[in-house]
């Protein structure tokens, strides 16, 4: 264990196992939230990161990003260090212990690019504010992510805040079981339509894509994540996705 401090939210960890370090809440056994290689801070070990990279293959813009849950920062890292010098990344995390954590043991850096708002998600998505390509929910405490931000009026705040072409992604790979099927259901009845994206991996990696303009067939969507990674130099994005399973009836 490197480092312990606790928080209004409970105790967060930093526990290296190798050259793997990792960020945990409530005990240093808790539920992996993100992970970094410390030899190669720029690797990307984490699984459902790349499957949530695989959003961008979706939109029409890479201008804006906001990511809804800081953890580690792998994902906002990745989108600083991906996309286009003229892009913005924003981030929002409750917890100002985990920003801390973030900047001191997992190479989170801000700039004139990527800023880290402290406070609610929610009430951040229902106020005024800039729109974006693609919205990362990836907001987790160790007992699963907070209620209100599963229900159907921040989902509709969400959809707002896209700008035509936009794509909402949902990481829910760390939501019990028994709570799948309805977080499913909430927030495919937000959307125009919405598909399942699954990774290669030992884990139960689940990525939710919305979007407010029919999806692409499978086909389509992989020739676009293949030019996606072209595009940002990420060969690993063509095989980061093992399956594309639309979600209809809602």
């Amino acid at each position: 264990m490197v480092h312990e401090a606790p928080s209004p939210f409970g105790t967060v960890y930093v526990v290296d196992e190798g050259d793997y370090r990792t960020l945990r809440f409530d005990s240093p056994d808790g539920t992996l939230q993100s992970a970094i290689l410390k030899s190669d801070p720029l690797a990307v070990p984490t699984n459902y990161v790349r499957v949530a990279t695989a959003g961008l293959a979706l939109t029409k813009g890479r201008s804006r990003v906001l990511v809804v849950g800081l953890g580690g920062g792998a994902f906002p890292m990745l989108m600083h260090r991906l996309l286009p010098r003229r892009a913005q990344v924003d981030v929002v995390e409750l917890n100002p212990v985990v920003v801390d954590v973030a900047r001191r043991f997992f190479g989170v850096r801000e700039d004139s690019r990527l800023h880290i708002h402290v406070g609610d998600g929610a009430r951040f998505m229902a106020r005024q504010g800039a729109r974006y390509d693609l919205i990362l929910l990836d907001a987790f405490s160790d007992s699963g992510t907070p209620d209100h931000l599963k229900e159907s009026l921040f989902l509709k705040d969400v959809r707002s805040r896209l700008v035509p072409g936009g794509v909402a992604v949902l990481n829910i790979a760390l939501e019990e079981s028994r709570n799948v099927a309805q977080r499913i259901e909430t927030f495919a009845s937000a959307f125009e339509d919405c598909a399942k994206l699954r990774g290669a991996s030992a884990y139960n990696n689940l990525i939710l894509v919305g979007t407010l303009e029919p999806l692409p067939p499978e086909p389509l969507f992989r020739q676009q994540l293949w030019r996606l990674a072209r595009e940002l130099d990420f060969p690993a994005l063509t095989e980061s996705v093992v399956s594309f399973e639309r979600i209809a009836g809602y």
